[in-house]
């Protein structure tokens, strides 16, 4: 039997102000990609996600990496506005907790592209061997009502 194939690498859009249309966007370029290469993800495949964002000064030096990871994590599981809503898109990961490795990084786009996309890539990760084969479900489970 084939190895099912866990790597995405994807240009994704730039970041831009409106953060459920950035979310939006970058949905949908990771999952066009994951379509043609008939990427799929299990609630138990452990992954690395690796990103570069390329953005204009002043930019550079006033995003926080950390606020951007978390559109990016949201987009990643089909969440574009408040996680609470239904109607979301489909998850293209079941849960950001799966992801075991981030590398981010954020720098001006090459001098000969000024216009050059951001760009991500989501693995398996299976580099150390400290980390659990199996993950535990950590959901709270809903109670029953009576």
């Amino acid at each position: 039997m084939a190895k099912r194939g866990l790597k995405l690498s994807v240009q994704i859009p730039n970041i831009m102000s409106d953060g459920p249309a950035w979310r939006r966007a970058l949905h949908a370029a990771i999952v066009q990609v994951q379509d043609r290469g008939n990427v799929q993800y299990s609630n138990t495949d452990k992954l690395e996600v690796e990103i570069c964002f390329h953005l204009r000064n002043p930019k550079l030096t006033i995003l926080d990496l950390d606020n951007r990871l978390k559109d990016v994590f949201d987009a990643l599981q089909g969440f574009v506005g408040e996680k609470d809503k239904s109607g979301e898109l489909r998850p293209i990961i079941p849960n950001d907790n799966q992801i075991y490795r981030v590398i981010a990084e954020k720098r001006l786009a090459p001098k000969v592209n000024r216009a050059a996309l951001s760009t991500i890539v989501i693995r398996r990760y299976d580099h150390h061997g400290g980390t659990v084969r199996e993950p535990r479900d950590t959901r709270k489970l809903a109670k029953p009502e009576d």
